[in-house]
């Protein structure tokens, strides 16, 4: 996972997030290093995260298209990591997912380029929501996402 200077530089707390992300893939295999290295936050401002990724032929499915629970799982990272541009209540982790709906709109294949566009609605006291547009090399809205997410700060 990358991020670029100006993100890192503007949000300190999203690059501890993505440092502890990096750390992480040195231990033991979890399932989000199967997309992890090919992810890359290009921008980030108050409550706008965005990201590209690089669709690897391990990430499609038989038909060549990114792999429909590949798509949850970016919208699920992507628009957690999110939560740390909200101008909203600063939370100290993530959170965890109580609620994530995807729309496939139009599939993408091997070898794209494709732009993650997380926008920030609300960060409270217990809960988040992210909503999440993903986007081809044209420019065309291929997926969606919605994504509710559960502070568990107090709980550490």
């Amino acid at each position: 996972m990358q991020i670029n200077k100006d993100a890192a530089n503007k949000y300190p707390k999203l690059q501890e997030m993505v440092d502890y992300y990096n750390k992480k893939a040195d231990g033991p295999t979890f399932w989000e290093h199967s997309v992890e290295k090919y992810l890359s936050i290009t921008d980030a401002k108050p409550n706008i995260l965005t990201w590209e990724f690089k669709v690897e032929e391990c990430h499609c499915n038989q038909l060549g298209n990114l792999h429909g629970g590949c798509v949850a799982t970016l919208i699920d990272i992507c628009s957690s990591f999110a939560i740390l541009v909200g101008t909203g209540k600063q939370w100290t982790m993530i959170g965890v997912s109580t609620d994530l709906s995807v729309a496939y709109l139009s599939g993408v294949s091997e070898g794209d380029v494709i732009r993650l566009e997380c926008e920030v609605q609300r960060v409270g006291k217990n809960l988040a929501n992210i909503f999440t547009k993903v986007y081809d090399q044209k420019n065309r809205l291929c997926y969606s996402g919605s994504h509710t997410k559960y502070n568990i700060d107090s709980r550490l």
